[in-house]
């Protein structure tokens, strides 16, 4: 799997992206609004570990590896708005740690939030 970055596969990340960044916008979610955003891997336990020990390199912390369903997944965390252009960044990464440690990146998730924080009853958007 490793190599370049299939230039079909990017854009179709890209296309799922926009289409949360839409979702979470007609939420109410503000996209300079920073937060913590969650990316998940799956693969073998030796390439995910390899991960966890290099994810200060690629910026991210909080390195939790689990097993669910057979599956071996990391979860990362990083702090970052929800502008197009910083989750376009972000899932290039995503794709770059995926071909480079031959796992499968699984998506990438946070809350929607507006200046006083993550939406929710007690603070609605």
């Amino acid at each position: 799997m490793s190599g370049p970055i299939d230039p079909a596969h990017l854009a179709e990340e890209w296309a799922i992206d926009d289409e949360i960044l839409q979702n979470m916008a007609a939420g109410g979610d503000l996209s300079h609004v920073v937060r913590e955003i969650n990316v998940q891997f799956v693969g073998a336990v030796s390439d995910i570990n390899k991960l966890k020990n290099d994810a200060a390199k690629w910026g991210f912390r909080s390195a939790l590896v689990s097993n669910e369903d057979d599956e071996w997944v990391i979860e990362l965390q990083t702090d970052l708005d929800t502008k197009r252009e910083t989750i376009r960044e972000l899932t290039r990464k995503c794709l770059e740690i995926e071909s480079e440690y031959d796992i499968d990146h699984d998506g990438w998730g946070c809350f929607a939030c507006n200046e006083n924080g993550e939406i929710s009853d007690e603070n609605p958007a």
